[in-house]
């Protein structure tokens, strides 16, 4: 080969490498956050984790104060036979979000409230101000009623969680009266409903098996409570009482009642369906969701179920 041709192939020059490896640099900077940022090993969903642990862990030292005992969870029932929602483990009085331009889906207060009307948030001196551990950085739903909450800064609603319905004491919808034994209104669709009120009765499964708070489906999330029917557990169920959140690829972040948090990657087409801001509900909620048509989440449901406190 003659000198020319040697030179004609030479490689690329110092200078030309560092161009061209500053340019993939910059395209990675500007890419992989557009690819990754809801992947379930995403920064975003560490950071999902990191907040359910923090969540996860206001809520045992609550017990730890209280003999055991879990902070109440209600519904947004109205209260009967001597029960109180003043006193919940968040949003007491039964404080929900919905998609309207209501001030109450953005006013953090009630995350930490401690007032005697209106009532108190029993996490609430364990979390100080950190209030964004509520919401999951993945988060960024606002729908068209609710710009003015956009101009003023917010990107999302107050919260994206929800406690499993079946931990605390509390007015609920399912199961039975705190006050008067009685069944409430929800009992006979739910008969199986069982509430473990200290973390020492939860034993089938155990703490470490079952999830006490995680990212529900923003279609779905009203109150800051999530049920499901421990029966499903057996794998015949197909009604999501309410939809689980899968902001992070089709998964959810949730933390236990021991205190680990995990991310869970849902399978099924209904379970992972896209958000519409309530427009799929006709502007209500996402809720009593029919899976007989879809295995695969019939068996998130399943899931969901088994790591529920049953009796």
């Amino acid at each position: 080969m003659s000198a020319r041709r040697r030179d004609c192939a030479r490689a690329f020059t110092l200078t030309e490498l560092l161009v061209v490896l500053a340019t993939l640099g910059i395209l990675a900077v500007v890419l992989l956050p557009a690819l990754a940022g809801n992947q379930p090993g995403s920064s975003r969903a560490f950071q999902c984790l990191n907040n359910m642990r923090q969540l996860g862990l206001a809520d045992s030292l609550y017990a730890n104060d209280n003999h055991d005992k879990l902070a109440s969870n209600c519904d947004k029932s109205p209260p009967s036979g001597g029960e109180n929602n003043l006193r919940n483990w968040i949003c007491p009085a039964g404080i929900s979000l919905d998609w309207s331009a209501g001030s109450y889906n953005t006013n953090t207060l009630f995350l930490t409230i401690n007032d005697p009307i209106r009532g108190t948030a029993l996490i609430g001196p364990y979390v100080a101000n950190t209030v964004n551990i509520f919401v999951c950085p993945a988060d960024k739903y606002l729908s068209k009623f609710q710009q003015g909450f956009a101009a003023a800064g917010w990107t999302h609603r107050l919260r994206s969680c929800a406690m499993n319905g079946a931990m605390g004491d509390g007015v609920k919808y399912f199961g039975f009266n705190d006050v008067t034994g009685a069944p409430n209104p929800g009992h006979s669709t739910m008969p199986t409903f069982y509430t473990a009120k200290k973390i020492t009765s939860m034993h089938s499964p155990g703490p470490s098996n079952c999830w006490l708070i995680m990212d529900e489906h923003p279609d779905s999330n009203d109150d800051a409570i999530l049920y499901v029917d421990p029966a499903a557990a057996s794998g015949i169920g197909t009604i999501f009482t309410e939809l689980p959140g899968s902001m992070h690829n089709n998964a959810a972040g949730m933390v236990f009642a021991d205190g680990h948090s995990e991310a869970h990657v849902w399978n099924g087409r209904i379970t992972t369906q896209p958000v519409t801001l309530g427009v799929k509900s006709g502007g209500g909620y996402l809720q009593g969701v029919n899976v007989s048509t879809d295995p695969a989440s019939q068996r998130d449901l399943t899931w969901l179920a088994q790591h529920t406190p049953a009796n």
